[in-house]
């Protein structure tokens, strides 16, 4: 399974690293840890996101020299994590084509294995798994650079070990990442506690907007530009929103609109019944797994809140 990924790394010097927009735990922990085991092995890696790392994931050990233009250059082989499609790295994704070999390793039930390489496990808990698979196979020390990395994108990946996803494997990755050296309430603390005043601010207004609709089974809010310049807040600071409205009882399938531009709507979907959000996410182009996808929707808000309860009425 894994040796066509082991004989390029081997074979090779120059590598990319990537994952997608708006990255998440199991995006940067899956990342560095890859930067971070590529090091030990004396490789020449380079990681490049889009985006900025979120203030909750400042604590990763991370690349010195980590960039968010991308490149202009050849590599023995790009890496792609955690992205069901190459677009969702970014600005630019047709340029990595020529860039190198494409190594795409992820877990979510929609990707689209358009790596040269394909390495899809959509029964693991995280994509942090699967490269732990990787790891141990080439007998890569779980140094602490390493291990703070998968164990972090384990643990989120999972929604701190309560999810569907969550099976005997995630659990013993993350004793064996401890028994490394990573201390759990050190990573609980700077994920889940260490949030601006100015977050809350904002979760107000948010769930001021909540809505459910289909005998409260789905439950609806959003956030717009005007809401972010009212509380000095930006996109990052929504992260886990749909978490709470997901927390409902009675709620199967929870809806976050965040606005990003004047008629355009990211979508965040959680789900914990039977309602498959990554089948409904896809008629809107998007994609995931059946309890958590996303995807972005053109309209203004009325619209797409009409168009999103129409989607769930075919549920």
């Amino acid at each position: 399974m894994f040796s066509k990924i082991r004989k390029t790394i081997n074979d090779g010097k120059k590598f990319l690293i990537t994952s997608h927009i708006d990255p998440d735990g199991d995006a940067l922990g899956s990342v560095f840890s890859l930067f971070w085991a590529m090091k030990s092995l004396g490789k020449d890696p380079l990681v490049y996101l889009k985006d900025q790392v979120p203030y909750r994931y400042d604590f990763l050990p991370r690349p010195p020299d980590m960039v968010h233009q991308l490149p202009q250059d050849v590599y023995d082989a790009v890496f792609v994590l955690d992205c069901g499609s190459l677009f969702r790295i970014g600005d630019g994704y047709e340029q990595v084509k020529s860039m190198g070999t494409i190594v795409c390793i992820d877990h979510h039930e929609t990707n689209e294995a358009f790596g040269t390489i394909n390495l899809v496990e959509r029964s693991a808990s995280s994509t942090a798994e699967i490269l732990y698979g990787l790891y141990k196979s080439m007998k890569i020390a779980f140094t602490e650079n390493v291990a703070v990395n998968i164990y972090t994108a384990v643990f989120t990946d999972t929604g701190s070990l309560r999810y569907d996803n969550t099976s005997p494997k995630a659990f013993a990755i993350c004793k064996e990442m401890v028994e490394a050296g990573v201390r759990p309430s050190y990573v609980a603390q700077m994920v889940y506690e260490t949030h601006p005043k100015e977050r809350y601010l904002l979760l107000g207004e948010v769930l001021g907007t909540l809505q459910t609709f289909d005998n409260g089974r789905i439950s609806m809010a959003h956030v717009t530009d005007e809401m972010f310049r009212r509380t000095g807040t930006n996109r990052e600071h929504t992260d886990g929103f749909s978490e709470y409205i997901r927390e409902i009882r009675g709620v199967e399938a929870a809806v976050f609109i965040r606005q990003v531009s004047e008629r355009r709507y990211k979508i965040s979907m959680r789900a914990k019944g039977k309602v498959d959000v990554a089948r409904i996410c896809s008629t809107f182009g998007g994609g995931g797994h059946k309890n958590a996808s996303g995807c972005t929707i053109d309209g203004d808000l009325k619209e797409v809140e009409a168009q999103l309860k129409k989607a769930f009425s075919f549920a």
